[in-house]
């Protein structure tokens, strides 16, 4: 097997996703991101507001509930435009490995959009291709190509995240 060159952290995951086919990798990306800043949590909105408690708590609990609207909302427009599900089983800001009930070539270009998080909603979106499948698992290596900074930023995060909380359940 070839050597690979690690620049970034890799953990192993179970995450939807869903991709597109491209004409060619100088093809324009479809998805724009959500790299709208990370808001204030809702614990630390109720705990900060000048307003009573009660409406404070209340706000926050409406906040909830709209991200879970528009989280639904965001899945169906998503699925028109990449309609090939995925599953993501492993993932760095270099690329990701997935499984999928179609067959891809090496070297097809393909966009994908990565759900990080469910509620609220939160995407990771590149071009890439598929660099090989793997024999013994079916995988499909997928390398990212242009990865916008908020995507890559997104994902890093994710992946230390991920990584603290098995530390985290390992030391229990």
């Amino acid at each position: 097997m070839s050597e690979e060159k690690r620049s970034f952290s890799r953990i192993q995951v179970r995450l939807k996703a869903q991709a597109r086919v491209m004409e060619s990798l100088d093809s324009p990306q479809l998805f724009t991101g959500d790299a709208m800043p990370q808001p204030v949590s809702r614990a630390e909105f109720v705990k900060k507001s000048k307003l009573p408690e009660e409406v404070a708590t209340f706000l926050a609990e409406m906040d909830r509930k709209l991200d879970q609207i528009i989280s639904m909302l965001g899945q169906d427009s998503v699925k028109t435009d990449f309609a090939i599900p995925v599953e993501v089983m492993e993932i760095s800001a270099a690329g990701v490995k997935f499984r999928s009930r179609e067959c891809f070539d090496i070297d097809a270009p393909l966009e994908i959009i990565i759900y990080l998080s469910q509620a609220p909603l939160r995407l990771a979106g590149s071009k890439g291709r598929i660099l090989e499948q793997e024999p013994d698992t079916g995988l499909y290596r997928f390398e990212f190509v242009d990865l916008r900074g908020s995507d890559m930023e997104a994902i890093v995060q994710f992946v230390f995240k991920e990584q603290r909380e098995q530390i985290r359940n390992s030391k229990m």
